[in-house]
């Protein structure tokens, strides 16, 4: 019993002339009794309120022990001390604060569905709800739905970016723009033209003069049908080999070609022609498709030299000027650097850079004779390549070769580029030791996989795979402050720090694992044992509101 108390029961048994206590003392002390008592039954009711949400914590806990990726809530306590008066003293009481162990990985399960993911490490699935507001989650049990789409078992779909396989798409690092649904169904029948391969053989040393042997390659056109080349070597002397290209017996070989680079006027310039006298000097170049393309060179003359016109079926394409003193005394042109003329597009052709000399024209006075030496060397249909090799075997030209387009049924099969520059020729049987052409035949799609780095492939028929989306990774600063929503997802608070996009396995963030589900975190032991705490504390301050209910109860009659 408190000793105030035992004063209220003195005072009550005494004689009031004894103690001398007046009935303004005694209500006074009655007065700081039923306060002191009243803060006991509160410190009571906090506690029995705090156990009560511990208890409830641990609830929900063992109800989401088998929830795919659950984070379990524990509750903290925090003292309520309030201030003493006049020497009484008042008791204050508990709060709690609930927390989330959502930064705390759990297990992993393994399963056989490509759609159940789990991130191993940092970061969280980006989800978007019903309502179009996109959240974090960890419970990545994703299933396909009608539409294409992958939702979680609370509804969620899986958010990602589009990707292709030449660059990794642009995120928005701070927000959720760009995001679109991952969608299975989003692609349907496909057919990719074949535009680049290699093709590498080790062709015999030994073999005789006029040794051939074919190998062939399976090429797409346009419209995915499979179309067959035949690759045809063929031995002409040491080291060297011919190689032809044929679809349905036809070659198919682009000719080898050099356009002109170099135009070198020889013959006379009669110097004594009058002004406006012209004389034309017809010629021919090759372009840069390999195709002969005549033209002319007027030569008109002025008082002090020669104007230059060149001319391509009435189209004037370039000019040039010859300046008398470009000439010595013996009438020699002495002038040794070039006139360039740049790449020049005449119509439907072009050239190449040209430079034109003029190392064997003259000017005196005789009769005109215009002659020109012209490099290049025009494109021959059919023509074959020729393959050289060195001593060691090792292939010295060419590194690649190209074929021309073949129009077939309304389809187009594209020219190939095709590297060989891995071939050799070695004292082996003939061998084909690399062999392979891009595009693909129309196919469907049959499945889909997902890598550690969260890229959606679609996979087809043929068995290709083809990426199609990259998912969406997020983190925050201090994951265990988001704010838990329904569904096993979170949102952004102000003390969890700001979502950073990222992409999975760099930058921090972890890795997908995907036919797997990360467990909850939640420990049954652990939770067991919480509840069975949580019940005692909970009885004994039940015990002491109940000792303050009765203490009260006896003041209250002291009253009467």
């Amino acid at each position: 019993m408190s000793p105030v108390i035992s004063v209220i029961l003195v005072a009550a048994v005494s004689s009031q002339a004894s103690r001398k206590l007046t009935q303004q003392n005694i209500q006074h002390c009655t007065s700081g009794v039923v306060m002191s008592l009243y803060g006991t039954m509160r410190t009571g009711v906090s506690g029995m309120s705090a156990q009560a949400n511990r208890l409830s914590t641990v609830g929900e806990n063992i109800a989401n022990a088998s929830t795919t990726g659950y984070k379990k809530a524990s509750v903290q306590f925090s003292s309520m001390i309030l201030p003493t008066t006049n020497g009484a003293y008042n008791s204050g009481g508990v709060q709690t604060d609930v927390r989330y162990a959502i930064s705390s990985q759990g297990t992993f399960s393994y399963t056989t569905s490509p759609t159940d993911l789990a991130i191993n490490g940092r970061g969280f699935f980006v989800v978007e709800g019903a309502d179009g507001t996109e959240y974090l989650t960890r419970a990545g049990s994703f299933v396909p739905q009608d539409d294409g789409t992958l939702q979680n078992a609370a509804g969620f779909t899986l958010m990602g970016y589009e990707y292709s396989s030449t660059a990794d798409p642009t995120i928005v690092v701070n927000g959720f723009d760009g995001l679109t649904q991952i969608n299975l169904s989003s692609a349907t029948l496909t057919a990719a033209p074949s535009l680049t391969g290699d093709l590498d053989v080790n062709l015999p040393a030994k073999a005789a003069v006029g040794y051939s042997k074919t190998t062939s390659l399976v090429a797409y056109d346009s419209q995915g049908s499979p179309r067959l080349l035949d690759y045809i070597y063929t031995k002409t002397a040491d080291n060297t080999w011919e190689l032809d290209v044929q679809f349905n017996g036809l070659s198919v070989l682009t000719p080898a070609f050099d356009p002109t680079s170099v135009i070198d006027i020889a013959g006379n310039l009669d110097m004594s022609a009058v002004v406006g006298s012209t004389v034309t000097g017809n010629y021919s170049l090759v372009d840069t498709d390999g195709v002969t393309r005549p033209f002319s060179v007027l030569y008109t003359r002025t008082a002090t030299g020669w104007d230059l016109e060149f001319d391509h079926a009435g189209t004037v394409f370039a000019t040039d000027y010859i300046d008398d003193t470009e000439f010595d005394g013996a009438g020699n042109y002495i002038d040794p650097l070039p006139e360039v003329i740049p790449p020049i597009t005449v119509g439907t052709w072009s050239t190449g850079t040209i430079n034109m000399f003029f190392s064997g024209l003259t000017s005196v006075a005789a009769p005109f004779s215009l002659t020109a030496a012209i490099d290049g060397t025009p494109a021959v249909a059919g023509s074959l390549i020729e393959l050289t090799f060195d001593a060691n075997g090792q292939l010295v030209s060419p590194s690649e070769i190209a074929t021309e387009a073949v129009t077939i049924d309304g389809a187009v099969l594209n020219g190939l580029t095709l590297d060989i520059s891995g071939s050799t020729q070695l004292a082996s049987d003939f061998a084909v030791t690399s062999g392979r052409v891009d595009g693909n035949a129309a196919s469907d799609v049959v499945g889909y996989e997902i890598n550690d780095k969260g890229i959606v492939f679609l996979k087809y028929s043929n068995g290709d795979l083809q990426p199609r989306y990259r998912l969406a990774i997020a983190d925050v600063q201090s994951p265990d402050n988001l704010n838990p929503v329904s569904g096993n997802v979170y949102s952004q608070s102000n003390s969890s720090g700001v979502i950073v996009m990222g992409y999975a396995g760099s930058s921090g963030y972890g890795s997908v694992l995907s036919g797997a589900l990360e467990d909850s975190n939640v420990d049954i032991a652990e939770e067991l044992t919480a509840m069975i705490e949580a019940q005692r504390n909970y009885t004994a301050n039940s015990k002491v509101f109940q000792t303050g209910s009765e203490l009260m109860e006896v003041l209250v009659n002291l009253k009467r």
